[in-house]
């Protein structure tokens, strides 16, 4: 065989060899992008997350934030969860012949199509139960929100001081409350006056 026939079959092969190890080194890049979090991937968006800070000791946190739904059905609120507490629950305010309730809502909360839900003081909010520590100005509170018929959505809650919270509660403070010795798992928020 001639050299430059040699030469020519060497170079095929080195090609090859690149172009195969381009492909390959490529193929991690490719699954982290279709793994990375999107928010956007199942058409609903949170935004604005925000708890309180709480004071020692205290076993209960809330947590506000705006949930949009840009899916063209409604999606429903089920459930959700946060490494800062043992359980994470869905509740509503309601004001009651002058008395302000509490009231869980375990069936969670419909989003319809193309609208937001805000919760807010004084509205729906999500109960932190279970502190494993106080929460703190500054902190930012990683939450997974469950959905019906949509994956999960991450999203994070920012401490804000009780100075910055944006929002007038009427004075309705879960964080300050005494919750410590109150199992919320088997209690019945809807006889509870806040």
């Amino acid at each position: 065989m001639e050299p430059s026939s040699l030469i020519r079959r060497f170079a095929r092969h080195v090609s090859t060899v690149a172009v195969v190890a381009a492909v390959a080194s490529c193929i991690p890049l490719m699954a982290a992008a279709h793994t990375a979090p999107n928010p956007h991937v199942s058409g609903v968006m949170v935004e604005h997350g925000w708890s309180r800070p709480t004071p020692p000791g205290a076993a209960v946190g809330v947590g506000y934030m705006v949930i949009h739904n840009h899916t063209d059905a409604a999606v429903r609120l089920t459930g959700a969860t946060s490494e800062v507490a043992t359980d994470v629950s869905i509740h509503e305010t309601l004001a009651d012949n002058g008395m302000m309730r509490m009231k869980p809502l375990p069936d969670g909360v419909s989003i319809d199509s193309g609208q937001s839900v805000e919760f807010k003081p004084l509205s729906y909010h999500l109960m932190l139960e279970g502190l494993k520590q106080p929460l703190k100005v500054g902190q930012k509170i990683p939450v997974t929100l469950k959905f019906e018929r949509i994956p999960a959505q991450n999203a994070v809650l920012d401490v804000r001081s009780l100075d910055n919270s944006g929002e007038d509660d009427g004075g309705v403070d879960h964080s300050t409350m005494n919750h410590s010795a109150i199992d919320h798992s088997s209690m019945n928020h809807s006889d509870m006056d806040h």
